[in-house]
């Protein structure tokens, strides 16, 4: 199960590297950063549970996608959230642009206000939506099918050793 925990974890932060906006590395990337598991055994048998710290309220969004509420909705097709009227919240997108390397906006010269371009983010995500990147649901399936014959072996090799 450690090995299992080790490889979605793994996986999950491979492919939050390789996505943008994800991308772009600092030190206050929660998700890729907090994204962890715990695995403990009782007497009923073993349990794995996957950790996301104070991403919690925001990874399956990420993982699933959010479909926009344009007409221009490409991201987040299929997913079963979306925006209907509600934007998603400003207070986010500013922490996450004063955290994020981003280079200031310049129009006709003059440079934009954060609070502008707070603004800008948040109607284009309300618009379009995020993009599906299933940063966990992918390494999830993926290590499932390669250690299921490993775990059953491990589950009926210990209630053997319960009856014994």
């Amino acid at each position: 199960m450690q090995k299992f925990g080790t490889s979605v974890v793994k996986g999950g932060r491979r492919i939050l590297r390789n996505f943008k906006p994800y991308a772009k590395t600092t030190s206050k990337n929660t998700l890729y950063n907090e994204m962890d598991y715990l695995v403990t055994s009782s007497s009923k048998g073993v349990q794995i549970e996957f950790i996301f710290g104070n991403a919690e309220d925001y990874w399956q969004f990420v993982d699933k996608g959010v479909q926009g509420a344009g007409s221009d909705n490409r991201r987040g097709r299929g997913s079963p959230f979306r925006f209907k009227d509600k934007m998603p919240p400003r207070k986010a997108i500013d922490r996450w642009v004063v955290t994020k390397p981003l280079k200031a906006a310049r129009k006709n010269g003059k440079f934009t206000s954060r609070k502008s371009l707070v603004f800008a983010i948040q109607k284009t995500i309300f618009e379009r939506g995020l993009a599906t990147t299933k940063f966990f649901t992918r390494p999830l399936e993926t290590q499932i099918d390669k250690y299921a014959d490993k775990i059953a072996n491990a589950l009926v090799e210990d209630a053997l050793e319960k009856l014994k």
